[in-house]
């Protein structure tokens, strides 16, 4: 069973194996949704167990209420029970199954009831000779890290999948936990080109364009063919399928993460991004207009779009303005959205602008209430991170905003950014620019 492209993380994960000898490991392998993450799990499991390594994997259900994986673990231990051949390990289950079902009627149990139970589990499992966890999306488990250290500590190589854009507090404690982390990057295009099979060059061209970055993310290249399949804009010529309407754009399929995401923001996150298709890009200092098109508050709109930023759904380009992060998602956030009065307009190529010079930047173009406070912010020392803190915002999203203000003022630091402000007139900023400089 191979892997095309995943040679360096197969190296990786192989001798973490072999050094499984002088102790238990946590690996982290890290990636974006449909980048191939289950995929490689599914393949070290199989090699490994070829090779004599009892392999465990933990296949954990999403919204369950399954707050440290007790179930899950329960779950695997029943379907791997005759692979283990310890009947010792009866009690231990039965301990598990209570506890889980004790949790499941009172939500407060907390952990320390089950940890012994837990920790005797896999002390019992890893007496057994080298075993290796596998554990697919392991923060869909609210609190994954008792888990990891009960199976860690007799000596078990724990390997566990997430998402590579996960900046929870979680994820930072299970970084910071790990032995090792793998970061799957995206597939090059010889790599997606085997992958996808008997597409001819030109579809290629096509997904390449309207993917943009996603054409190296293996699931998102399968889940878009598949889904021109299904729309039947696939035809076969000479052995080869081709686009039967290559003028229309493609787009993600329905259940695409991207959208999902988009949607989870409410009706207003695929019609941002419909807006952003429509305008080709959307500029910040017209949020008032296209809060009006849409019919909704200016506020709001400006709190989604920050969430858009902060998931990596709208992007900034060199001007400081935001686009979709590729055309296949703005044609999937587009459909079924409403006309609106928003009309294209030329883009930066075809109507090239030269970047205004500081001293003018901040007259000629309004900035916004929040782009205002962080300049604020910024006059009174702040970090990045303190200056999300105060304003709600990931620290991400204020470098987004940042690096918005740099690209349309012209300015190359916070200390001109302060000045700047402070000439435009917002003297809020001007009397804290003195205490930045």
């Amino acid at each position: 069973m191979s892997i095309d492209g995943r040679d360096d993380a197969l190296a990786a994960l192989r001798s973490a194996l072999r050094d499984q000898a002088s102790g238990g490991s946590l690996v982290i392998v890290r990636g974006d949704a449909g980048i191939g993450k289950t995929r490689l799990l599914e393949v070290v499991g199989r090699r490994w167990r070829s090779k004599g390594t009892q392999v465990a994997q933990v296949r954990v259900a999403q919204n369950t209420g399954d707050r440290y994986g007790v179930g899950a673990v329960v779950n695997m231990l029943r379907q791997d029970f005759d692979r283990f051949r310890d009947a010792g390990l009866v009690d231990g289950i039965s301990a598990l199954a209570r506890f889980h079902q004790r949790q499941a009627e009172d939500p407060a149990v907390r952990f320390p009831a089950v940890a012994a139970e837990l920790n005797w589990v896999f002390g019992r499992i890893g007496s057994l000779g080298p075993v290796a966890l596998l554990i697919d999306d392991v923060l869909e488990i609210a609190d994954p890290v008792p888990l990891l250290l009960a199976a860690r500590r007799p000596g078990c190589l724990v390997v566990a999948t997430m998402r590579a854009d996960d900046t929870t507090e979680r994820a930072a404690a299970l970084l910071e936990l790990a032995d090792e982390v793998i970061d799957l990057d995206s597939l090059g295009d010889e790599h997606i080109a085997r992958l996808a099979g008997e597409i001819d060059d030109d579809v290629h061209e096509a997904l390449r364009a309207d993917l943009g970055p996603l054409y190296g993310n293996p699931g998102a290249v399968l889940s878009t063919v598949e889904h021109l399949r299904e729309q039947g804009r696939l035809v076969a010529v000479d052995g080869r399928l081709r686009l039967a309407d290559p003028g229309s754009p493609i787009s993600l399929p329905e259940g695409h993460e991207l959208l999902l995401r988009a949607r989870r923001l409410g009706r207003l996150g695929p019609s941002l991004l419909a807006a952003a298709a429509r305008l080709g890009t959307l500029d910040i200092d017209e949020l008032d207009a296209v809060a009006d098109a849409l019919d909704e508050g200016v506020a709001e709109c400006g709190r989604t779009v920050d969430r858009l930023v902060e998931h990596g759904l709208l992007v900034s380009d060199d001007w400081g303005r935001l686009r979709c992060l590729c055309p296949a998602l703005a044609a999937a956030a587009g459909a079924g959205e409403r006309d609106s009065v928003l009309r294209p307009r030329p883009s930066a190529a075809e109507s090239p602008k030269p970047a205004p010079s500081p001293r003018r930047a901040g007259r000629a173009r309004s900035w916004s209430a929040t782009e205002t406070r962080i300049v604020e912010l910024i006059g009174q020392g702040l970090t990045n991170r303190r200056i999300g803190s105060a304003l709600g915002l990931s620290e991400k999203t204020v470098e987004g905003h940042l690096t918005r203000l740099f690209a349309k003022t012209g300015c190359r630091s916070r200390v001109e950014l302060v000045t700047t402000a402070s000439m435009a007139g917002r003297p809020g900023a001007a009397m804290r620019g003195r205490s930045a400089a």
